[in-house]
């Protein structure tokens, strides 16, 4: 039976063989399409993760105005009035 299958395989490649080329071309071109878009997210994804890792070792982030965690009973990200202070003389 896989015999008789292979003969009729090997047949109609023989009958068209522009529509064989064709589509084993297209076959090879949507591998290597694929290969390559696999290989391209994780090689950003490494070096974005260096990326971040070499940044986040000394950096301290400040946002003017907003808390990064609850303090005194304001919830984070909570915009903070900064008070003017009397000078003394």
């Amino acid at each position: 039976m896989f015999f008789e299958i292979f003969r009729e395989a090997w047949a109609a490649l023989g009958r068209n063989p522009l529509r064989s080329f064709l589509t084993m071309t297209g076959i090879a071109w949507g591998i290597v399409a694929v290969t390559l878009l696999l290989s391209y997210g994780a090689g950003f994804r490494s070096v974005l993760m260096y990326t971040f890792e070499v940044f986040g070792k000394g950096a301290v982030v400040c946002w003017p105005g907003t808390t990064s965690e609850q303090a005194g009973g304001e919830r984070a990200g909570s915009r903070v009035a900064q008070a003017r202070c009397a000078r003394r003389k």
